[in-house]
């Protein structure tokens, strides 16, 4: 059995003082996002509600994450890279777009919410597409090649990166998840920012390849699971 260890976050005194800290600034922040931006008539309150609501889901589905990066070595690994990904040059500073603009916009769906009802539905919606995510990657692991992660880390793009690729086993690639994510953020915000929606998709999708996360055959079933949880999760009338 490989034994590859995985920087998992775990659940300790230090990370829930962090959490509780933390939800009141960013119960704030979507606030003022929401209001701003969105019209949304939520309070202050029923966002600090809404916010503590995530955050617990979000810890809970991470451990499920990590649960998988620890058992998924049951099945063969496979690896779907074709000569089309050699021709994709390495550009690490597109990191910032990967993990940090990526986590940017689905905190504007947080905000965006116009009642505590339409954000249990899209909690329960994002539940659906992590165990959908999950069950592919414990039933059908799948990996980029050893090269795509060999390179030296001199720079505070590639010292990031590095860090990003320390947190899972690299067995998770197809369909790739910051694909499907980024898909169904960009459907539930489609109505309000227009255009600017799509264009997430395809700044997510170039990312996943420009910093190797991924290769090409990763994106559309990534782009492809997120619209059909979309389509299949329940919303408000």
């Amino acid at each position: 059995m490989n034994t590859e260890a995985t920087q998992e976050v775990r659940i300790t005194p230090r990370y829930m003082l962090l959490l509780i800290v933390s939800i009141p600034v960013f119960a704030l922040i979507y606030y003022l996002v929401g209001t701003t931006f969105f019209a949304s008539p939520l309070s202050l309150q029923e966002y600090v509600v809404f916010s503590t609501l995530v955050a617990i889901v979000v810890t809970g589905c991470y451990q499920l994450f990590f649960w998988v990066q620890r058992n998924n070595f049951q099945f063969k690994t496979r690896c779907f890279v074709t000569s089309w990904d050699a021709k994709i040059p390495f550009w690490p500073s597109w990191v910032w777009i990967y993990s940090f603009l990526y986590y940017i916009v689905i905190g504007f769906v947080v905000a965006s919410i116009q009642s505590m009802a339409e954000g249990v539905y899209l909690i329960f919606g994002a539940i659906m597409l992590l165990l959908s995510q999950v069950a592919f990657f414990y039933l059908f692991p799948s990996t980029v090649p050893p090269e795509f992660r060999q390179y030296e880390s001199n720079t505070w793009a590639t010292k990031f990166l590095r860090f990003v690729q320390g947190k899972d086993n690299g067995r998770n690639c197809m369909p790739s998840m910051h694909c499907s994510v980024a898909m169904y953020v960009s459907l539930v915000l489609s109505p309000t920012i227009g255009n600017y929606a799509w264009t997430f998709v395809g700044l997510i999708a170039v990312s996943c390849l420009l910093v190797k996360q991924h290769q090409i055959a990763d994106i559309l079933p990534g782009i492809g699971l997120g619209y059909i949880v979309w389509y299949l999760a329940p919303t408000i009338a």
